[in-house]
């Protein structure tokens, strides 16, 4: 399978924020490719002892890379890290999804509404314990999108305030997540 460099090549992603510091998995994958764009898809549950996420790397050469890592919270232990497998055929399907995601603008998700606020805009978790929060963080070089959502299925599924954008962020998620699962 030939992978053109225009399927490749990171489209444009508009972003949320710009940090003064390079994303910290730069560093921490060892990349060399300071502009890769890093997906990462992570699940906590409280108290929040550490993020376990799932990485997908695209790199600006064409590869997709894979990893899994384990990071304590509020502490300076070193993250575990895991380096997932993925053959060279594999990565069209990844800039295919990528590049969909992109065009139709599904990172594009009203952040006020994944999580139900009261008037002082404090979180109100209602009678729920013992749910996961879902993580969606997009990382390129300075440039970042993150997202958090505390039990969006049981919310969804109430159909609670804001339960649509819970429901595209969940389907964002499963969606790398069913392309990681497929390896």
């Amino acid at each position: 399978m030939i992978i053109c460099s225009q399927n490749s090549q990171i489209k444009e992603i508009k972003f949320e924020g710009k940090s003064t510091e390079e994303n910290k998995y730069i560093e921490i994958l060892k990349l060399k490719d300071r502009n890769a764009l890093i997906i990462q898809i992570g699940y906590s549950s409280y108290p929040i002892k550490g993020l376990d996420s799932d990485l997908i790397v695209y790199l600006n050469n064409g590869q997709v890379k894979l990893y899994k890592v384990s990071e304590s919270v509020g502490s300076e232990l070193k993250p575990k890290i895991k380096r997932g497998r993925l053959k060279k055929n594999e990565y069209s399907r990844y800039w295919k999804f990528l590049n969909t995601c992109i065009s139709k603008e599904k990172f594009k998700i009203d952040k006020a509404k994944l999580n139900l606020e009261n008037k002082e805009n404090t979180t109100l978790p209602l009678a729920i314990s013992a749910g996961q929060t879902y993580h969606f963080r997009l990382h390129q070089n300075k440039k970042y999108t993150i997202y958090s959502s505390f039990a969006p299925k049981i919310y969804i599924s109430l159909k609670s305030q804001g339960f649509e954008e819970m429901q595209r962020l969940v389907d964002l998620m499963e969606g790398f997540k069913n392309m990681i699962n497929k390896n």
